[in-house]
């Protein structure tokens, strides 16, 4: 690879003062937040307590700053500025669109099993409301495009179908264009969770089809908590995009994410994804290789990669971990530790990572439950 294209991961680590003396893999929770992002917040703060918060002139930045996010934002999953609502975070967006749907008594909404509890939380609240028929497919252990198969067998008569990209459990890649172009046909919408795609897997949302994608601002693409964003394809809904945008959104919040997606240019969207592909392939191969382990993550995937250390307790493992000085995060629907491979980790700290899980192998105080 030519040097002058090539991720510069000193320079990367260098605006992430939170990898000093930490392991960090579980920006599939929440990112580290990079030192610009930081700057551009504080610069707001700081604007606003020097002039005040009352001019109009300071509106028309804000407004300004806002139409800026829904460009980059459109750009980084490849739809058009006008397609996107800027929200407060996945589940956000996806609650959003089963409020707006014109629901009645006896509809069909399918989801799968695999879906983020908060997911699961809001289609069943929906189903409860509106008097729906709730249809769950996919089942934990199955191969991605049998997942696929599961939503596109049970997809006849619904109204929403609502999917994700890469499950939060596993990291699995579903087969999302697939499962879109088969359920057309029975004139069902498509709503995914792109919560652990966007920043750790190339996304164009108009090449998959889909009707609605949710994605957050502060997992990959390493922004502040509390933002986010929707994606209402043209055609998918009566209303337009920024009808799904509400309340009063923060400037200080949305002055982090632009300075987020902008720092990820700087660097190199592309090369970011690469170094995410790579380190988790590379941790799921090494964690293969540990007697005791039993990894969950099938091919294909993004970011996460999720293992079960014997009959363990996913949650002791992961604070034994944590006491090490590595983030991880257990998740107990699936039994599973969960490693998140950012593009600013090194192979030296995958190693002692992997080192790390390893000794827990021998460690009877974590293996017996």
């Amino acid at each position: 690879m030519d040097e002058r294209t090539r991720l510069d991961a000193a320079a990367l680590r260098a605006d992430i003062p939170a990898l000093n003396g930490l392991v960090y893999l579980n920006t599939g929770t929440v990112g580290p937040l990079p030192r610009p992002v930081r700057d551009a917040m504080v610069a707001v703060l700081d604007a606003d307590m020097a002039r005040g918060r009352a001019s109009g002139r300071r509106f028309a930045r804000i407004a300004e700053g806002f139409e800026q996010a829904r460009a980059l934002l459109a750009g980084l999953v490849g739809a058009d500025a006008d397609e996107i609502a800027l929200t407060s975070g996945t589940t956000d967006g996806i609650e959003q669109v089963l409020a707006s749907m014109p629901w009645s008594p006896g509809d069909r909404v399918l989801t799968t099993s695999l879906e983020h509890p908060d997911v699961l939380d809001a289609v069943r609240a929906t189903a409860r409301r509106h008097d729906l028929s709730l249809v769950l497919a996919g089942e934990s252990g199955q191969a991605p495009e049998e997942v696929g198969s599961s939503v596109i067998a049970a997809a006849e008569g619904a109204r929403l179908i609502v999917v994700s990209h890469v499950t939060y459990g596993t990291g699995a890649v579903l087969p999302i264009e697939r499962i879109v172009a088969a359920v057309r046909r029975h004139g069902s919408r498509v709503l995914v969770d792109g919560a652990q795609a966007v920043g750790a897997l190339d996304v164009d949302v108009h090449s998959l089809g889909a009707d609605f994608y949710a994605f957050p601002g502060q997992k990959w693409l390493l922004g502040p908590e509390g933002t986010g964003a929707l994606v209402v394809t043209r055609g998918a809904h009566h209303r337009p995009a920024s009808a799904f945008e509400s309340g009063t959104k923060s400037a200080m919040l949305w002055a982090g994410l632009r300075a987020a997606v902008r720092w990820r240019e700087e660097h190199g969207h592309e090369h970011l994804l690469d170094a995410v592909r790579r380190g988790a392939a590379l941790a799921r191969r090494q964690l293969a290789g540990i007697p005791g382990i039993r990894v969950l993550t099938p091919t294909p995937h993004a970011g996460l990669v999720a293992f079960r250390l014997s009959d363990a307790d996913p949650l002791a493992v992961a604070t034994a971990l944590g006491a090490q000085r590595i983030a991880t995060r257990g998740i107990v629907e699936i039994g599973a530790v969960r490693l998140s491979y950012g593009p600013f980790t090194t192979e030296r700290e995958l190693a002692f990572a992997i080192e790390a899980v390893e000794r827990l192998t021998l460690d009877k105080a974590v293996t017996a439950r």
